[in-house]
């Protein structure tokens, strides 16, 4: 196979790739966000985290950066495994989603 039909093979696998980075859903994006957050309060790695849930490093992974959602029963594992109540998980992505919605506030004039 030439190099110019590697590279090119290449190139289109790393766009689909870096789509796939983006989530543009604030929901399946609030997930990840607040796994994230809760994992790094807790001092867990996603090495430990996916351990403790008996998930692979990877699966985590892709949680966060929103490119999955958890099904609710793995979502329930993984607030098992952070010590934090399930309903505070879904507290916290619906408060993240009102603030991305929000948008950044403007100073007010006194």
């Amino acid at each position: 196979m030439p190099l110019a039909n590697t590279l090119q093979r290449y190139h289109h696998r790393m766009q689909r790739r870096q789509r796939q980075i983006q989530p543009t859903n604030l929901k399946a994006k609030a997930i990840g966000v607040v796994v994230r957050e809760l994992r790094e309060q807790a001092g867990h790695s996603q090495e430990r985290l996916s351990a403790d849930c008996g998930f692979d490093r990877t699966y985590i992974s892709r949680v966060e950066r929103g490119i999955i959602n958890p099904t609710v029963s793995r979502l329930w594992k993984i607030a098992d495994a952070l010590e934090t109540p399930f309903s505070q998980i879904a507290k916290r992505m619906e408060l993240w989603i009102v603030s991305q919605e929000r948008g950044p506030r403007k100073p007010s004039r006194g």
